[in-house]
Parts: C-alpha cells; sequence; structure tokens
C-alpha cells in the first residue's frame, strides 16, 4: 500500500520529472516528513511510503517524485548517506517496476523435475501439453516419478 500526498500545484510534463527510490527510512516517518525533506532540493510532485497491506505499518522506503532531473539530482548527491534519527538514508534513481509473478517458471535453475510453473488461477493443463502434466502415471508433480 502507498500513501501519496497530493500534489500541490499543477505537474508539469512526466517526460522532465524524475522518480527517486528512497530506503532505510524511520518507519515512523509520514509522507509529509518526506516531502519536507526533499523541498529543500527542488519542487515535490509526489511522495509515497509502502507500508505493509495487512498491518498498515511502513516497509521503511518510499518513493519521492522531483519537478526537474537537476532537483533530484542535487537532493541525491544532498541525502544519499545522510542519517536520519540513527539510519542512513539510501537515495537513488527509481527503478521500473517489475511483475515478479513473471519470474516463476517453475525450475529455471537447471535442477530438472518441477511441474508446468505457476500458472494463473483457474488455468487448467491440457493432457497433450507436454509441458503441465505427468502422464507416465508415476506422480502428479515430479516427471522423474522420485517422490
Amino acid at each position: 500500500m502507498e500513501k501519496e500526498a497530493p500534489a500541490k500545484e499543477a505537474a508539469p510534463s512526466k517526460a522532465t520529472s524524475k522518480k527517486l527510490y528512497v530506503g532505510s527510512l524511520p518507519y515512523t516517518w509520514t509522507v509529509e516528513q518526506l516531502e519536507e525533506l526533499f523541498k529543500a532540493y527542488g519542487r515535490v510532485q509526489s511522495t509515497a511510503i509502502v507500508s505493509d497491506q495487512v498491518t498498515r505499518k511502513s516497509k521503511g522506503f518510499g518513493f519521492i517524485e522531483m519537478e526537474s532531473e537537476e532537483a533530484a539530482k542535487k537532493a541525491m548527491e544532498g541525502l544519499n548517506g545522510k542519517e536520519i534519527e540513527g539510519r542512513p538514508l539510501s537515495v537513488r534513481e527509481a527503478k521500473p517496476n517489475m511483475d515478479k509473478r513473471n519470474n516463476r517458471d517453475g525450475g529455471g535453475n537447471n535442477q530438472g523435475g518441477g511441474g508446468g510453473g505457476w500458472q494463473p488461477r483457474g488455468h487448467r493443463a491440457e493432457y497433450n501439453d507436454p509441458s503441465g502434466t505427468d502422464t507416465s502415471g508415476r506422480s502428479y508433480g515430479n516427471r522423474n516419478g522420485w517422490w
């Protein structure tokens, strides 16, 4: 879950803005405190602190979107490694969000075995699908019959 602070003024085009990852935040910090910290380096377009979905407590990292690349660079140089409440901040350019579900392929580490890997809910393996069903009669999940 992310808490977003509303943008205070009209936002310029996304092409000029720069999103930063901010790690090692104190768990008690709010989006307002994070925005206040970055204001000294330029105009902040958005602020988010990532929190646990169940407990709603901060996970200790967040994101800041600065108006320009120049402001983002100044913020990275000025705040990376700065100690806040006994914790050194980690400030760097944010990377695009990667969908982790695409990496679950059922044994991509060359150890053999495995079933058909992760499939979306409701997916049914076809009997003529060589990657999905064991037709040897030995077991349901392991083609080598080791269990």
